[in-house]
């Protein structure tokens, strides 16, 4: 008789379980380490082609993986969205910046770590474009996670919008740090509790994302350190 509390593996559709496999295998080793036979061997896929069956690549794959999840948050970024637009707050840039970090803590695993934001960092330093057919899927899957991107870049309208987009990629990634050092830190390295620390990222978000336009008297090179002294 089949024990009904444990679900078998394969009752979970092969597609998500690739997503899966493949996120938790780039969160640990990187992507360009990972091979999809070895995505498919994990997900316990027979066939060791399946990544490209329903990826058709592994680009497709790692777009796969960040709609996934986008749409995971889906509900919880909506509800959070309509209720600063009830209350007339869809220009609080703290209130926005959670919107987009929090959801964020729920995607852990088993054993309580955050791979999406291991993955995320991974991604963003590989794969830092985002694609037509991303954004496609992204609109398709998340609608919120757009019309949340779309309040905060209205709050930087004082930059260039190449300025705007990775302010809001670079905020992003501040939290997932901070999740990927949580996860693998040392438990003397855990006296602050990860609320602190979720509460520190913020702060330090938010000022970096509403810093001023570009000041010509901040060096940027070695020589205009220099320089700056006198």
């Amino acid at each position: 008789m089949t024990d009904r509390r444990h679900p078998r593996r394969h009752a979970i559709p092969a597609a998500l379980r690739l997503i899966e496999a493949a996120e938790a295998l780039f969160a640990e080793r990187g992507i360009d380490a990972v091979s999809m036979r070895e995505i498919a061997a994990a997900a316990r896929c027979g066939d060791t082609n399946a990544v490209t069956y329903y990826f058709g690549s592994k680009e497709g794959l790692l777009s796969a993986i960040f709609a996934s999840r986008a749409e995971k948050m889906e509900g919880v970024r909506g509800g959070m969205l309509d209720r600063l637009e009830r209350q007339g707050r869809l220009d609080d840039p703290m209130a926005l910046l959670g919107i987009l970090f929090l959801p964020q803590l729920h995607l852990a695993d088993g054993r309580g770590r955050h791979p999406y934001a291991a993955f995320m960092l991974h991604f963003a330093t590989r794969y830092w474009s985002l694609n037509a057919g991303l954004l496609a899927q992204v609109r398709d899957k998340a609608p919120n996670l757009m019309r949340l991107l779309g309040h905060l870049t209205a709050l930087l309208g004082h930059v260039h919008p190449d300025i705007a987009r990775n302010r809001i990629l670079l905020c992003n990634m501040m939290l997932q740090c901070v999740l990927v050092r949580w996860d693998h830190g040392e438990p003397q390295d855990r006296a602050v509790p990860l609320q602190a620390h979720v509460r520190d990222v913020m702060r330090a978000a938010c000022a970096s994302l509403l810093a001023g336009p570009e000041d010509k008297g901040v060096p940027a090179s070695v020589e205009e350190w220099f320089d700056g002294l006198g």
